[in-house]
């Protein structure tokens, strides 16, 4: 019993030592790079073009301009030159989109194909993030949006 109770006792220490999260605020049709969409749920707008940085473990770094088309919730990315991996006009970013970042967010890794990955849109959304593996190895994307 005393064992249980001490687990309980470092649990709670910890948690009360922890810092909580910040709460995800809501975004609002007054935030700057949103869209309304036709349910009335704000989102971040992706359109554009962004600046992309493609890091894999299993290769040298890769750079290159996407657009982002987005309808409603969804979007998609294609490169605009390509890269040795994947041509000019090759998709390689897809999600879609709810209040405050992603839903899904899938990377196209070339040889691994659609990969479903952890993404995230910084405040204001100037800068994507995405993170996927394939056979253990990391894969990072980290799209920049260009100015207008």
């Amino acid at each position: 019993m005393n064992g249980i109770k001490g687990i309980l006792i470092i649990g709670l220490v910890l948690v009360a030592c922890g810092q909580a999260p910040e709460p995800l605020m809501p975004l609002s049709k007054d935030t700057p790079n949103t869209v309304t969409l036709s349910t009335g749920e704000v989102v971040y707008k992706l359109n554009g073009q962004w600046d992309l940085i493609f890091a894999p473990d299993l290769f040298d770094e890769q750079s290159d301009t996407v657009t982002i088309t987005q309808t409603g919730k969804f979007f998609i990315g294609k490169y605009n030159t390509g890269t040795q991996y994947l041509a000019a006009g090759a998709d390689t970013i897809k999600g879609e989109l709810v209040k405050n970042g992603f839903k899904a967010v899938y990377v196209n890794t070339s040889h691994g194909g659609w990969r479903p990955a952890t993404g995230k849109i910084s405040k204001g959304c100037n800068t994507i993030t995405a993170h996927t593996k394939v056979q253990g190895n990391n894969i990072n994307l980290t799209l920049t949006r260009k100015a207008l």
